[in-house]
């Protein structure tokens, strides 16, 4: 008899159904759409933010019966743990972490970035994704496996000048989710990062990147949208994706080619 594990090919119809999702940076930008498209697939969400406000909104919006918003500092060990217990209080089980908060970083030549600019990054942008995974990884373990997904970007796979701390610490996810992936596949937790180019969001003009960054620095002639991501988060947290891990995808319009 085989031991390989029964495939699991989706249906058509809501993807998300019986499953809990925990995306962090939930109050805006790709965080919020991938909130809405989670909600829509039929899936429990717990939405993390530092901040409330756009926590508030999407209560208003989608009411609190497959939601729960909590504010959570995703660099803080003890407010992480607490997330993933009430995660699993409320709907008893974390099916998939999405690792999405990050910060930006004010492009600056190197020898103008300070330690605590350096120190800011590493610790939203690098360590979260540590201290995710040892919050999360033995509820998933204990439930036969999961999908932990980290918003990358393509700073981590082609370097942009002037973003030293922000390009080392999304490279460094890159590595890290290709990391995880082969430690935690004999437990059947997937592992994978979504890489977008620069989108437009919120977090965008705090890049102060002025030139660097514009439409037409991609093929398709344009940035990504907040939707767009989301919906790749969506497939590798879906059963359309059970024999991919260790995948860094880019959200480019090409750029990557």
């Amino acid at each position: 008899m085989s031991n390989t594990p029964e495939a699991k090919v989706s249906t058509v119809g809501p993807r998300m159904t019986g499953k809990t999702t925990i995306i962090t940076g939930a109050g805006s930008g790709m965080g919020y759409a991938s909130v809405e498209r989670f909600l829509a697939e039929g899936g429990n969400v717990v939405g993390l933010d530092i901040n409330d406000e756009g926590l508030a909104k999407l209560r208003e919006v989608y009411g609190d019966d497959n939601l729960l918003t909590l504010v959570c500092d995703v660099a803080n060990q003890d407010q992480v743990n607490d997330s993933v217990k009430a995660a699993v209080d409320r709907f008893g089980a974390v099916d998939v972490y999405f690792n999405n908060a990050g910060v930006p970083f004010v492009a600056k030549p190197i020898e103008e970035v300070t330690d605590e600019e350096w120190d800011l990054n590493m610790s939203v942008n690098l360590k979260a994704i540590f201290i995710a995974a040892r919050a999360v990884v033995p509820v998933m373990k204990s439930q036969g496996g999961g999908s932990f997904i980290i918003t990358a970007s393509m700073a981590g796979l082609r370097p942009r000048p002037e973003l030293g701390p922000y390009t080392v610490a999304k490279g460094a996810a890159v590595h890290f989710a290709k990391a995880l992936a082969i430690e935690l596949a004999p437990s059947q937790i997937r592992v994978n990062a979504v890489c977008p180019v620069a989108a437009a969001t919120p977090m965008l003009a705090q890049f102060g990147v002025g030139d660097h960054i514009t439409p037409n620095a991609t093929p398709m002639g344009r940035l990504a949208t907040a939707e767009e991501v989301a919906a790749m988060a969506l497939f590798l947290a879906s059963d359309d994706s059970t024999f991919i891990t260790g995948l860094a995808l880019p959200v480019d319009g090409g750029r990557s080619v």
